[in-house]
């Protein structure tokens, strides 16, 4: 199972379009999705405050940030 991490903070909207996102895709595999809350880790903070969501691939570390538009597919397959 293919592992993701969707860096987000509290009172984010587009967080929350993302993960909505993320729902309504239809996989053939399913994924893991770990909801990472910048805010408990000041170095990620410091990185990302102004980016997220930010949806980073575990395999490899790659990062698809928002918006996530026709990408978001081809990332979670690649």
């Amino acid at each position: 199972m293919s592992e993701f991490y969707l860096l987000t903070k509290p009172n984010c909207p587009l967080c929350d379009k993302a993960l909505a996102q993320l729902h309504s895709l239809e996989l053939e595999q399913p994924i893991r999705l770990h909801w990472v809350d910048i805010t408990q880790q000041e170095e990620l903070q410091d990185e990302y405050a102004l980016l997220v969501p930010v949806l980073v691939r575990g395999k490899d570390d790659a990062e698809l940030r928002w918006p996530f538009n026709g990408d978001l597919m081809e990332f979670i397959t690649a």
